[in-house]
């Protein structure tokens, strides 16, 4: 696939490596971060098409990564929220900040496909 890549970032290693073998199979290239600050250094190499954002972060709060890569440079990818405490004024705020999309874990993998397509389309068209 030529697109760009996505990132994963989540503390929950599960989780990183659920995402990241069904969007290989998909045959997006996937990187992963464990924190705030290794997804903000991957972002600056690998200026993903896609982020995976959880909320919880050993080093900080997905809400706060989320507004620091909104305020970079472009392209901007697509952020994909996802946390396992769902509170609506979080989904709220996350959208409000820029978010693409905010899942709930657990959530459907089978979709992901489908999801990351769709914000790669929204992306480039943005």
């Amino acid at each position: 696939m030529t697109s760009a890549p996505v990132l994963v970032v989540d503390d929950e290693q599960m989780i990183r490596w659920s995402i990241e073998q069904t969007l290989r199979a998909a045959g997006y290239e996937v990187a992963l971060a464990s924190s705030a600050s290794e997804g903000l250094a991957l972002m600056g190499q690998l200026h993903p098409g896609v982020v995976f954002l959880d909320l919880r972060l050993p080093d900080g709060h997905g809400l706060s990564l989320l507004k620091r890569i909104k305020d970079a440079g472009e392209p901007k990818p697509a952020v994909i929220v996802m946390t396992a405490f769902a509170e609506d004024c979080t989904s709220e705020e996350a959208l409000r900040l820029g978010a693409y999309a905010y899942l709930n874990k657990p959530f459907d993998f089978y979709a992901l496909e489908f999801l990351v397509d769709k914000a790669m389309q929204a992306r480039s068209v943005a």
